[in-house]
């Protein structure tokens, strides 16, 4: 069976493969096709596919959104968007702005809080081919040797309840989805049990962002367990939703998880859910 991977991520966000050692890494896994989905940034879908060139491997065009909903992030995967154009360019620069100034405001208030000399541009130089993200100030953390771990600096100081926290200054969910649409992709809800909703918040989300163009949700999921991939199964149906699924694959950030088969080999992606995604499309 030919298998997929429609959420992984590249050092041009908090993973840690480029582009060509993600393509080499499909090909040793045996993926028959893979998104590079990183957040809020396209900038290495060409590389990608470049170097997917002379393969089997077929390369997804796609985008992970962090987005804010009642008080939570929530993330918008974008998939087949016409990510070369101008215009989604130009938003996609305004939005990186805004997330710009919110590093810096954590970095401030990390310096304030801890007395860690830590800025942005020493995170720019530090990883100076990523979007800078929280998992990368926590990596700072770790190799500068003030924690132990990543996890560490989330608990004590990155985390959402955690002293160093500054809310995004971000785009709603709707606001997304709305752009995914506006330049022809496919606005996917992704890993829909990882936001501590309620069953009755999950079902009023969903019907909310459908009424604006959702198009499918992340059912197939690495964090899956027991018969919580039917349950989201059953909701897509309910919804007339698409099926997706991603490892949600980060590299070394999450050494645990391995692109197209999850944790301990929990994870199978059919390519058929592919095929329904290029079918939505027409």
């Amino acid at each position: 069976m030919k298998t997929i991977d429609l959420h992984v991520h590249s050092s041009y966000s908090d993973g840690t493969l480029t582009p060509a050692e993600l393509v080499q890494l499909a090909r040793r896994t045996g993926l028959s096709a893979f998104s590079l989905t990183d957040h809020d940034t396209v900038d290495g879908i060409d590389e990608t596919i470049l170097a997917a060139k002379d393969t089997d491997i077929e390369i997804i065009p796609g985008i992970e959104f962090s987005t804010r909903w009642q008080h939570r992030d929530i993330h918008i995967l974008g998939y087949f968007i016409d990510y070369q154009n101008t215009g989604f360019q130009q938003k996609l620069r305004e939005f990186i702005n805004a997330r710009d100034s919110r590093n810096k405001k954590m970095c401030a208030r990390i310096r304030e809080y801890t007395g860690f000399p830590i800025t942005l541009e020493k995170l720019h130089i530090r990883f100076p081919d990523s979007i800078i993200t929280r998992a990368h100030m926590a990596s700072w953390m770790v190799e500068e040797k003030y924690v132990q771990t990543r996890n560490i600096a989330f608990d004590k100081y990155l985390g959402d309840h955690a002293p160093c926290f500054i809310p995004k200054e971000e785009i709603t969910p709707a606001d997304a989805i709305g752009l995914i649409l506006e330049y022809g992709g496919i606005p996917v809800l992704a890993h829909p049990l990882l936001y501590s909703l309620s069953r009755k918040q999950l079902y009023a989300l969903i019907e909310e962002l459908k009424e604006v163009g959702l198009m499918g949700i992340e059912a197939v999921y690495v964090m899956n367990k027991g018969n919580e991939t039917t349950f989201l199964c059953a909701i897509a149906q309910k919804y007339d939703l698409l099926i997706t699924g991603g490892s949600d694959f980060h590299g070394k950030n999450k050494p645990d998880i391995s692109l197209g088969t999850g944790r301990f080999k929990n994870l199978t992606i059919p390519y058929s859910l592919l095929e329904d995604l290029k079918a939505a499309r027409t």
